[in-house]
């Protein structure tokens, strides 16, 4: 973040905070207006899909974004700042590696798929699923989550249940 604070471009920033949290593809942070900043989020109507999707973000992300009028392009800015990080990303990922910090993340932090998926305006579960193996826990949920869970009812089930006896002894 150190490079990309340092930049001359006074969009790239903004930018970048808003791919970071709201998954958003570079063009689409880019072209983000004013008239976009609705309900506390970001409405994403120019994406690749067509298709028009609102992420909401935290108070303070928003009021700045709203303040700031129109994006310049940033994108040259981005990749001098990021090659002078001295990172390295297979060729054509540049464009998406805050796109793909940020699903990685929220899967991560215990985010639910299908929920990533409608953020990322993926068509299809399929796409979205590249993320499950970073959560690798994320199947005991029909552990945690089932109505068994609570303990109440496996509980008053436990009680009436005889223990099994051992035949051996």
């Amino acid at each position: 973040m150190y490079q990309v604070q340092q930049s001359k471009n006074q969009s790239l920033l903004y930018v970048v905070l808003i791919c970071l949290a709201t998954g958003a593809r570079w063009s689409e942070a880019e072209s983000l207006t004013s008239l976009n900043c609705v309900n506390g989020g970001f409405q994403f109507v120019d994406t690749k899909n067509g298709s028009t999707r609102y992420v909401p973000v935290n108070d303070d992300l928003f009021n700045m974004v709203t303040a700031y009028k129109r994006f310049d392009s940033c994108y040259s800015a981005f990749r001098s700042a990021f090659e002078r990080c001295n990172f390295t990303v297979p060729k054509g990922q540049l464009a998406h590696i805050l796109r793909h910090t940020f699903a990685s993340h929220f899967i991560m932090n215990g985010g639910n798929i299908r929920t990533l998926q409608t953020i990322l305006g993926h068509s299809s579960l399929q796409m979205t699923m590249r993320y499950t193996h970073l959560a690798p826990d994320y199947m005991n949920q029909a552990k945690d989550l089932n109505p068994l869970q609570s303990g109440k009812i496996m509980e008053s089930l436990l009680t009436g249940i005889k223990k099994p006896v051992d035949k051996n002894t």
